[in-house]
């Protein structure tokens, strides 16, 4: 670790309206992850610099995640009305060093992992000062993170549906080729001087950049023994849940998992998930799953999540106005993650069979075995294979599913206590 030169660095660019970085972007808030991450190049000002991520992360803002189809035209339609009116585009790259990262355990190098809802919530207070200090109250912005092999990245885009902010003259510049170079040179009038435009102010103070660095830096540090703690009691819970639950206690669920493989539409595995659209008819199916296994294990443990994110919902109407969607967001959240726990053992499931069923196929045929003796034991033995591979999906499903529990309940707890801190 004593080569890291640099935890965590801020930079910002900005675009105008006629920019095709400002347009691209617009293009791609209602696409696929994998098609913006694909087509990064298209609206980042920092291609150059960041390179090419290896995925993006669904989109986020400052008080929700954007998930549903209607939230992402929402969003594409407040950026689209700021480019009519003429606002600038600014985009910021918030660059982390990974192994800086895992030292603050919010990062594992082995298993891949980072805890993308804490880096969100500490990016939103981060951003939101920044901001504040540029006098940018009124902005609206939108983030996704973004994995490269080196520095994990946020990539941040915001603009103002209602242009206030300062215009200045500035010299205008054009470009011209030169011997095969671009030439960056002002403008000039006949008489030779330079043509001089109105224009919103772009650059950010390097003090604004600075305070939203700081911010990221002094959470971070200030949380690390909490999240070191947090990943070592996920690592113990998930070694316990080996030897808790026997199966024998859980026929329902067995059942509930067989049914819902048997409804699955008959498509590319990698569909198989929770947010896929044509995942969509099956959510509630997938949800009486996480439901059930809730009730049998964590009652009184989600009561006291609902109450505590009424309660924090109740906390954001008061200080923001109208309508919180905080504690439907924290619900989906959960009922995500572990629909989509549901899925990743559906799709095992799945592999197995088909893996089987060609296996019966190579069966000798009945005519070779007259008595019919041999193909009975073929199918015995299928059916109980099939049976313990079913058993075994489920017991590896309860295992997911409660780690996907204590994860979410350890992610309260320590919102709590930072909330706590803060007040």
């Amino acid at each position: 670790m004593s080569n890291i030169k640099a935890g965590v660095v801020v930079v910002t660019k900005f675009c105008n309206s006629e920019s095709k970085a400002f347009s691209a972007y617009i293009d791609y808030i209602d696409r696929k992850d994998a098609v913006r991450t694909e087509n990064a190049a298209r609206y980042n000002l920092y291609q150059d610099y960041m390179g090419n991520p290896e995925k993006t992360t669904g989109l986020f803002t400052e008080y929700r995640d954007i998930q549903t189809p209607e939230d992402k035209a929402d969003l594409k339609e407040i950026f689209r009305q700021a480019q009519n009116k003429g606002s600038l585009m600014w985009q910021t790259v918030i660059s982390f060093d990974n192994r800086w990262l895992e030292k603050n355990g919010l990062y594992s190098a082995k298993d891949e992992v980072l805890d993308e809802e804490r880096l969100k919530g500490i990016t939103k207070s981060a951003v939101h000062k920044m901001l504040e200090k540029e006098g940018l109250q009124n902005a609206v912005w939108s983030a996704a993170i973004h994995y490269n092999t080196d520095n994990i990245h946020i990539h941040i885009a915001t603009v103002e549906p209602e242009p206030m902010r300062e215009k200045k003259m500035y010299v205008q510049y054009r470009n011209r080729e030169v011997n095969g170079k671009t030439v960056r040179e002002p403008v000039s009038d006949h008489a030779g001087n330079p043509v001089m435009k109105a224009e919103y102010k772009g650059r950010f103070k390097q003090s604004s950049i600075e305070t939203c660095k700081r911010e990221m830096v002094n959470q971070i540090i200030n949380e690390r023994e909490n999240n070191l703690k947090i990943n070592s009691i996920l690592r113990d819970s998930i070694l316990r849940q080996k030897r808790e639950h026997p199966l024998s206690k859980d026929k329902e669920l067995c059942q509930m998992f067989f049914n819902l493989y048997k409804s699955m539409p008959d498509c590319n595995r990698n569909m198989w998930n929770y947010n896929n659209p044509v995942m969509h008819p099956l959510k509630a199916q997938i949800d009486e799953i996480s439901i059930c296994y809730i009730e049998k294990y964590h009652k009184e443990e989600y009561e006291e999540f609902q109450t505590m994110i009424s309660a924090q919902a109740e906390k954001y109407r008061e200080a923001y106005g109208g309508e919180s969607d905080y504690a439907q967001g924290k619900r989906q959240d959960l009922f995500t993650r572990m629909g989509n726990t549901v899925l990743k053992e559906i799709r095992e499931y799945d592999k197995n069979e088909r893996r089987n069923i060609r296996g019966s196929q190579m069966t000798p045929d009945r005519n070779t075995f007259p008595d019919g003796k041999k193909e009975k034991n073929e199918q015995q033995h299928f059916r109980r294979t099939q049976g313990h591979q079913l058993a075994a999906a489920v017991s590896r499903l309860k295992r997911g599913l409660k780690s996907e529990w204590e994860k979410s309940r350890l992610r309260r707890e320590h919102e709590q206590l930072i909330e706590q801190s803060l007040e």
